[in-house]
């Protein structure tokens, strides 16, 4: 069977519907550089996160802050925040300039060595992945970095779940009750 071939994933890729992006993360994989080592995950879990109208989202109501930038620039910018003092989350900006909209990783299968492990919170991702402040609005189309690649897996529509989010009680009942957390069903985590 033939490889398939490796394509780091372009703009087009995340200027498109939050919900629609946040689905087609699942299976691509996410790159860090540092130093001379580098880690890869595949993307086993996400949420969406729809800008202005939606009260889990930072920019709810139209906040905009020197912060909150990286929500505001192009498709496939990098949005790390910290919560609790204690874990960096990972973000990508979707839908495009001054949409602040964004996909949050909560979950990736790692490969060290050949080993695969599944990390699940995203505050294990970036730290497994060693993403902090310093990657904060870093663009993944260009960075040396951070980056995400399309590998050839598709994960097929029946081994997707799909929920509420984690931990937004804060939004409300309507905003904590959107299904938009997506993962790949338990078991049904493709190969590379």
């Amino acid at each position: 069977m033939a490889r398939a071939r490796v394509r780091r994933l372009g703009r087009a890729a995340f200027e498109r519907p939050t919900l629609r992006v946040a689905r087609e993360l699942l299976g691509k994989f996410i790159v860090r550089a540092h130093g001379r080592r580098r880690r890869v995950g595949m993307i086993t879990e996400v949420e969406a996160y729809k800008g202005p109208h939606d009260r889990a989202c930072h920019a709810w109501g139209g906040r905009r802050t020197p912060k909150l930038e990286p929500l505001y620039a192009a498709g496939g910018t990098t949005y790390v925040r910290l919560v609790y003092g204690l874990h960096w989350l990972l973000n990508f900006s979707t839908a495009g300039v001054d949409r602040p909209e964004a996909v949050l990783v909560r979950g990736i299968l790692a490969d060290p060595e050949g080993e695969r492990r599944a990390i699940f919170g995203p505050g294990r991702v970036s730290s497994w992945l060693q993403v902090d402040a310093r990657l904060d609005g870093a663009d993944t189309i260009d960075s040396p970095a951070l980056w995400l690649e399309d590998r050839g897996v598709r994960v097929a529509a029946r081994h997707v779940a799909r929920g509420p989010r984690v931990g937004i009680d804060y939004a409300g009942p309507y905003w904590a009750a959107r299904p938009w957390r997506f993962w790949i069903a338990p078991g049904h985590e493709p190969r590379a």
